[in-house]
């Protein structure tokens, strides 16, 4: 996996076979429990050409307002979705229900829009010129990508226990043991922890995608118009 750089105007980033299938499988996991359905069962959306780059997501602007609710929604059961549609207020339940009445419905539809775009983008072949490895982002969507990169982490952190820094510190550390440990013992089969090191390893190489990503975003803003 290579970092997100800027190459003839767009945002590239670099992620062999392996890597866009891993991050893919993430991708249609939260889709499907933002109830998107099975990614995998559709068609790739576009064909790869000048004005359909793989990569772009849809503008959030461009998706809000779709609904107006009447009935109330219950929060969600699973503690990864929670971290996705959080709660408004924890103190003034009335107020967490109202808003989640107003707003659910939208914000599932545009978060699931932008993983089906990285989804689409992750497992379309490059538009013609660029190396099969290549991510192609236009700018204009770095934004919505980054949001759901973010999405991404707090699936994957839910999963993992990740409740604040010191967690994440002990993850990156546990991953960098591995790295660099020559005992054998990490060899015995041992499922649980396969399991940890497999998603460990999917947060922190998104995690640092997103800092190169966001890199990008902060000297777009500085650059002149």
């Amino acid at each position: 996996m290579h970092a997100f750089r800027r190459e003839r105007g767009m945002f590239v980033a670099e992620l062999d076979a392996g890597e866009r299938a891993a991050v893919g499988a993430v991708v249609a996991d939260v889709a499907q429990l933002l109830g998107a359905g099975r990614l995998e069962g559709r068609a790739v959306a576009g064909s790869p050409d000048a004005d359909d780059t793989p990569g772009v997501l849809p503008p959030t602007e461009l998706l809000a307002g779709l609904s107006l609710r009447i009935d109330d929604i219950r929060a969600p059961d699973d503690a990864g979705v929670r971290r996705l549609l959080p709660d408004a207020s924890r103190d003034e339940p009335a107020v967490s229900a109202e808003f989640r009445r107003l707003t659910e419905d939208d914000l599932r539809h545009v978060k699931t829009a932008r993983l089906t775009a990285l989804w689409d983008a992750l497992m379309a072949r490059p538009a013609d010129g660029w190396p099969a490895e290549a991510l192609v982002v236009r700018p204009d969507a770095g934004a919505d990508l980054a949001a759901t990169i973010t999405d991404l982490r707090l699936v994957l952190a839910d999963r993992l226990g990740l409740d604040d820094d010191e967690a994440s510190e002990a993850l990156y550390a546990d991953l960098e043991r591995e790295l660099t440990d020559d005992d054998d013992d990490h060899t015995r089969p041992d499922p649980p922890a396969d399991v940890r090191r497999y998603l460990g390893s999917i947060y922190a190489a998104l995690s640092w995608l997103q800092e190169s990503l966001l890199d990008l975003l902060l000297d777009e803003l500085d650059r002149p118009r």
